[in-house]
């Protein structure tokens, strides 16, 4: 063993036999070796892996829709509960965040479940805080499902994020009496009810997200995520919910970014020398 390894090895047994300062504790995160040092190379560095959970009921009964000829109508109790479980989920994600000593979350995860009688939204993140710094950011802690290289693309333009914005719809189609059904099932028709009822959700839910941007005075949303179409545990209720970064622009003018050649030298893929003739 060289001596310059072995004062190495000496030195990290030294540290791990050091007491732990009072109330010192680990850092625990789901980034990437690569996405820690892009982050730490932004200035960064993670304060903890922190998670926010909501599970809202749904009134029994609520997907049941009767036969008829009507329009279609929203079904506000489903659609209240998904907004309330993000709602919810984002706060207590946000109050780890701060625990923690972050000033925002990144790379979120957001998993949403609907049962037909319970709404479960989840959000797994890591809270960030710039490194041998204070919080200089006033406010609440920002939350985004952008990844870390998303998230330094961002700042180098003069952009940062605000808050997870979503929203959601659920819209229920009248359901057709069996005669109308069978006339159906030997030609090609548009479902006019089924296809009514999903723009109308769509419509709904994006217009809820973007009202939520706007209240967290944004500039606009980006990453959009969607899960729309019909349940399957009520197949004609269409489902449309919709969830994004809300950004605003703190640089005086959106800094154009420049694109960079990389090169790899750790190409594996080989060639045959015939294929040279």
């Amino acid at each position: 063993m060289s001596e310059a390894l072995e004062a190495q090895v000496r030195h990290a047994m030294t540290a791990l036999s050091a007491p732990v300062a009072p109330g010192a504790r680990s850092v625990t995160s789901d980034l990437t070796i690569d996405e820690t040092l892009l982050l730490h190379g932004m200035g960064y560095e993670p304060t903890d892996l922190v998670t926010g959970v909501s599970v809202t009921s749904i009134p029994y009964g609520t997907f049941l829709v009767q036969y008829g000829q009507g329009a279609p109508s929203e079904l506000p109790a489903a659609t209240s509960a998904v907004l309330e479980g993000f709602r919810a989920a984002s706060e207590r994600v946000r109050a780890q965040c701060a625990q923690s000593g972050g000033v925002g979350i990144v790379g979120v995860d957001v998993d949403v479940d609907i049962a037909p009688t319970s709404v479960t939204v989840a959000l797994t993140g890591t809270g960030v805080r710039p490194i041998a710094q204070a919080s200089t950011r006033p406010g609440r802690p920002f939350v985004t499902d952008l990844s870390v290289r998303d998230f330094a693309l961002l700042l180098r333009a003069g952009w940062e994020p605000l808050d997870l914005v979503a929203g959601a719809s659920f819209v229920a189609a009248p359901l057709q009496r069996l005669k109308q059904a069978l006339a159906q099932t030997m030609q090609n028709v548009e479902l006019t009810m089924l296809t009514q009822a999903l723009q109308d959700a769509r419509e709904l839910a994006m217009d809820r997200m973007q009202t939520a941007a706007l209240g967290a005075a944004a500039h606009g949303v980006v990453d959009v995520k969607i899960i729309d179409g019909p349940l399957g545990h009520a197949r004609h209720t269409l489902t449309f919910i919709c969830w994004g970064t809300a950004v605003h622009l703190v640089a005086d003018r959106h800094q154009r970014i420049e694109p960079v050649l990389v090169l790899p030298i750790d190409d594996n893929t080989g060639f045959e020398a015939s294929a040279l003739r």
